[in-house]
């Protein structure tokens, strides 16, 4: 009995200068027994699962086992061959998954929030192509008033040239009888005394 305690406490020697606690991690592709003691010789207490965290109490230099103390507050001795530094992916795991479903949730407001805009800029575009088929349609109506008013005013400069026209001949023809009826009256005037006179010598007689 006072044998096995003696080599129980020469196992222990390496740990009186133990190292400050240090947060470490089991391998993921693997899981390894806890023991009581820093060797396969040590009796099992249980199984510490690939990936689990735990806590770096110390180690033996000897056999390159680490005493840890496990997530259900288990202390005992691991192979340090399945203790890494690095954390391991069942422990990123949580947040990862948590990382993800933020992504989900930012991708599913990028694409609602895309899809909204692509519904307002189609509202946009119909409206601007409603609104441009209005001012084609106001312009062919101005078009079509201004043929109209083209060809009225056509119609008014043709009728103004031919009340000019008929004016003009109507001026000349009333001017052609006028003078007509002064030079006919200049020419009968000045035989009117003459037929007085006659006729006066005739009554002297």
């Amino acid at each position: 009995m006072k044998s096995k305690l003696l080599v129980v406490l020469l196992c222990y020697l390496p740990w009186l200068g133990m190292a400050e606690a240090a947060n470490r991690y089991i391998s993921d592709n693997v899981y390894t027994y806890l023991r009581t003691g820093p060797s396969n010789q040590f009796r099992i207490l249980g199984t510490v699962n690939a990936g689990e965290p735990v806590e770096q109490l110390g180690s033996d230099a000897e056999t390159k086992y680490v005493q840890i103390r496990d997530a259900e507050g288990r202390t005992g001795w691991v192979n340090g061959e399945f203790v890494q530094t690095e954390e391991s992916f069942r422990s990123r795991l949580p947040s990862m998954e948590e990382d993800l479903i933020n992504t989900k949730q930012l991708l599913a407001s990028v694409d609602e929030r895309h899809e909204l805009d692509i519904q307002d800029k189609t509202s946009r575009l119909q409206q601007q192509e409603q609104e441009l088929s209005q001012v084609h349609e106001q312009l062919n109506e101005l078009r079509q008033q201004h043929a109209k008013l083209e060809t009225e005013n056509q119609r008014l400069s043709s009728l103004m040239d031919d009340k000019e026209h008929k004016m003009r001949l109507d001026w000349l023809l009333n001017g052609g009888l006028v003078a007509g009826a002064g030079v006919l009256f200049g020419i009968l005037l000045p035989m009117v005394p003459l037929r007085r006179r006659r006729n006066q010598g005739r009554w002297m007689n």
